[in-house]
C-alpha cells in the first residue's frame, strides 16, 4: 500500500522544469546537468538574497533525475504518479512563524522564470494551489480545486492553468512552452499575484529591524561573521523549555564579564518573538541588568536573550557530537560494515519485490547497471535526508563552524563606542491600535468607501428571484453572473450584511398571500399577517382572523369539544387545505410548512388541529 504523504503546514514546495527537461528521453537529464543549472540559479539570485535573513531555512535547490524519482517512489511509497516522473529541480522550504519567507520564495521563483527562457515552475503548500487561493475573487467559474490541482504553472512571470486532466505533466509543460498565451489566466489574476510579490526586493529592508544589544564579545563576533545566526539563536530561545535553559546558568561559552554594545540586525518577526519571550536570564549568572526604567535596559536584556540562545545552540551541538563519538567508539569498524551490508541487502530486496529490476537475469548488463544506480542512491540517501529533513542539525553545524573560527584565530574583538552606534529603530509597530488595524486591513483587502453596488432589499430580492428561476446542473446552480463577480472583484471592499434589507426581501419572496400565482414576487407589506379589519391583502389573513374569532368565542363560552377542534375547516382554496394538512402531519414540530409560515403562527394554527389533552403545557392558554 502506498504511504500517505502528509504535507507540513509551514512548508512551501517548488518544482522547476528547465527547458532541457522537456524531452521524452529522460535519461539524457543527468544529475550533473541539473546541478549546473542550479548553480546558475544561485548566481542569478545572490544579489537579491545576500542581505536576506531567512527565518528557519534558506532557499536550497536539489536535483531530481528520473532515476532518483523512481527509486524514491519504489522505496518510500507511490509518492508520484507515472506521468509525474519528469526530471526537475526541487525546493522545500520551511518558513515556520514567518510566512514572509514563503512569498519571498514565490518572488524568487517568479523572477527565475523571467530570467531563464523556457523555465516553468510550480509552487504549492499545505493549502494546495495557494496562488489561486490568493486570487480567488478573480478566477473564472471553472477554476475549482479539482480542476486546478497540480495544473497551475508559472512561466515567464505569469500564472497559467491547464484544466485538461487527461494530459500528462510532460504534455502540460510542452503545451505551455509552445503556446503559453492559450493557458494564461486573466490580467485580473496576474495583477493580484504581482501586487502580492511586487513588494520585493524593497520589502527586505522594510521587514528588517535594527536594535542595540549589549552582548558578550564572542557572541558579537559570531553575529558579525554570520548575521544569519541571529535567527536560529532567537528561535532556539523562544522554543526552549526550563530544562534546556539550565545550560544558561553557567554561560560556559559566552560569560557575561566581557560585553560590548553593538547594533544587531534581525527581521521584525524575530524581534517580536524575542521581545515577547519572558526569559530574562538566570539571576545567579551575573548579568547585572540595569533598572527597568533605564534607557539601557532594553539593550542589556536583548543581549542576555541572544547570548543565551547562542549558548543553547553550541551546547546542544557539542552534546550531539559527543554522543556520536561515543557510539562510533563503542562500535567496531567490522560491525559497521556488516550493518551497512545487511541494510543494503534489505534495500535491494525491496527493489526486487517492487519490480525495479524488471525480471532481468542475474549478471546481465542492464541489471548490473540498475543495481549500481540503486547502490549510488543508497549511498547518497542519508546525506540527502540530512539536507532535506534535518535543518536544525545544519544550524548546529553552522554555529560550530563560526565558533571554531573564533578558537582557531584567537579573535580579539574590539567593541565600538556607543556614541558611534546608530540608534535603535522605533518599535512602535509592535503595538497596533484598532484604527491602525482597520487601515491595515483596508490596504490589504480594500476600503469600505470603494463599494459601488450597495446591497438593498431590491437587489437582494432580484438576485434570489434569479436564483429560484435557474435550473440546477451537475455542479449546482450558478447563483451570480459574470457581471456580479466582476463587481465583487473591482469592489475589493469589506463584507457587509444588512439584516433589515435581507429580512424585508425574504418576506417579500415568501409572502404567503401569493403561493405560486403569476404575482408570486409582487411587493407585499410587512403587515400582511396583521389583524386589522381593513387589511385585505390575502385570503390567508382572512382565514387567520376567522381562526382568531373562533378561539375567542370558544374561550368565552368555556366550550372544549374535541370533535370541533379536530375538524379541518373548509377552505375555499386548495392551497389552504394543503397547508392545514401539512401542519397537521408536522404535529407542531419542525417541517417545511411550519418553517415557511414561522414559529409563532405554526404554534397558533396547531392549537386548532389537536385536542386539549395533546396540546403541550407551554402552548396551552
Amino acid at each position: 500500500m502506498a504511504n500517505v504523504v502528509i504535507k507540513s503546514d509551514d512548508a512551501v514546495e517548488c518544482f522547476l522544469y528547465p527547458k532541457f527537461c522537456l524531452t521524452k528521453n529522460f535519461e539524457q537529464v543527468t544529475e550533473e546537468k541539473l546541478i549546473e543549472e542550479i548553480n546558475k540559479y544561485y548566481e542569478a539570485t545572490k544579489h537579491i538574497t545576500k542581505d536576506y535573513i531567512w527565518h528557519k531555512e534558506s532557499l536550497t535547490f536539489f536535483p531530481r533525475t528520473k532515476r532518483s524519482l523512481l527509486l524514491e517512489t519504489l522505496i518510500e511509497g507511490s509518492k508520484y504518479e507515472d506521468n509525474e516522473l519528469v526530471p526537475h529541480i526541487y525546493v522545500k522550504l520551511h518558513f515556520d512563524e514567518d510566512v514572509g519567507d514563503e512569498w519571498f520564495t514565490v518572488y524568487l521563483i517568479n523572477y527565475l522564470t523571467k530570467v531563464f527562457d523556457g523555465l516553468i515552475a510550480r509552487v504549492t503548500d499545505s493549502d494546495g494551489e495557494f496562488l489561486l487561493i490568493e486570487s480567488a475573487n478573480a478566477l473564472p467559474s471553472w477554476a475549482n480545486p479539482e480542476v486546478c490541482e497540480k495544473r497551475v504553472f508559472i512561466s515567464n512571470g505569469s500564472i497559467h492553468v491547464i484544466p485538461d486532466k487527461d494530459k500528462s505533466l510532460l504534455d502540460n509543460l510542452n503545451s505551455i512552452n509552445k503556446n503559453a498565451n492559450l493557458f494564461k489566466l486573466s490580467e485580473a489574476v496576474q495583477s493580484i499575484i504581482q501586487k502580492r510579490i511586487s513588494i520585493y526586493p524593497d520589502e527586505i529592508k522594510e521587514r528588517t529591524h535594527k536594535a542595540r544589544a549589549y552582548l558578550p564579545e564572542k557572541a558579537a563576533f559570531m553575529l558579525q561573521e554570520d548575521p544569519g545566526l541571529i535567527a536560529p539563536a532567537i528561535r532556539r530561545l523562544f522554543h526552549s523549555d526550563p530544562f534546556e535553559r539550565k545550560v544558561c546558568r553557567g554561560m560556559k561559552f559566552f560569560p557575561p564579564e566581557q560585553r560590548t554594545m553593538v547594533n544587531i540586525r534581525m527581521t521584525k518577526c524575530l524581534y517580536a518573538m524575542i521581545m515577547h519571550c519572558r526569559y530574562t536570564g538566570d539571576p545567579m549568572t551575573g548579568w547585572n541588568l540595569p533598572p527597568v526604567n533605564s534607557t539601557a535596559y532594553s539593550a542589556h536584556l536583548l543581549g542576555v536573550k541572544i547570548a543565551c540562545g547562542l549558548e543553547m545552540l553550541i551546547s546542544s551541538a557539542y552534546e550531539e557530537q559527543r554522543k556520536k563519538a561515543n557510539d562510533a567508539s563503542a562500535e567496531s569498524t567490522n560491525d559497521r560494515l556488516k550493518m551497512r551490508e545487511r541494510t543494503l541487502n534489505a534495500f535491494v530486496s525491496r527493489l526486487e519485490l517492487s519490480g525495479y529490476f524488471k525480471d532481468l537475469l542475474e549478471g546481465s548488463q542492464e541489471r548490473e547497471r540498475l543495481l549500481q544506480v540503486a547502490k549510488d542512491y543508497f549511498s547518497n540517501k542519508s546525506d540527502s535526508n540530512k539536507l532535506l529533513h534535518m535543518e536544525p542539525e545544519h544550524d548546529k553545524e553552522r554555529v560550530l563552524k563560526v565558533w571554531g573560527n573564533i578558537q582557531t584565530n584567537d579573535v580579539d574583538f574590539t567593541g565600538h563606542e556607543e556614541t558611534t552606534l546608530s540608534p535603535s529603530d522605533n518599535d512602535d509597530w509592535l503595538n497596533v491600535n484598532p484604527v491602525e488595524l482597520e487601515n491595515l486591513l483596508g490596504e490589504r483587502w480594500g476600503d469600505k468607501s470603494s463599494k459601488t453596488d450597495k446591497l438593498t432589499s431590491q437587489t437582494l430580492r432580484r438576485k434570489i428571484q434569479n436564483f429560484l428561476k435557474e435550473t440546477s446542473g451537475v455542479e449546482g446552480v450558478q447563483l451570480f453572473s459574470d457581471n456580479d463577480l466582476k463587481l465583487d472583484v473591482d469592489d475589493s471592499g469589506k463584507i457587509e450584511f444588512d439584516t433589515d434589507a435581507f429580512d424585508i426581501a425574504l418576506r417579500d419572496i415568501l409572502d404567503l398571500a401569493v403561493p405560486g400565482g403569476d404575482g408570486e414576487f409582487e411587493d407585499s407589506s410587512e403587515e400582511s399577517l396583521g389583524g386589522d379589519d381593513e387589511d385585505k391583502c390575502g385570503e390567508m389573513d382572512d382565514y387567520m382572523r376567522q381562526l382568531d374569532n373562533e378561539l375567542r368565542m370558544e374561550k368565552n363560552l368555556g366550550l372544549v369539544q374535541n370533535e370541533k377542534l379536530c375538524e379541518t375547516p373548509k377552505s375555499p382554496d386548495k392551497i389552504e387545505s394543503n397547508l392545514l394538512e401539512s401542519l397537521s402531519r408536522e404535529a407542531g414540530g419542525s417541517g417545511p410548512t411550519g418553517n415557511i409560515i414561522g414559529g409563532p403562527i405554526r404554534k397558533f394554527m396547531h392549537l386548532q388541529l389537536q385536542s386539549p389533552s395533546t396540546v403541550p403545557p407551554d402552548l396551552q392558554s
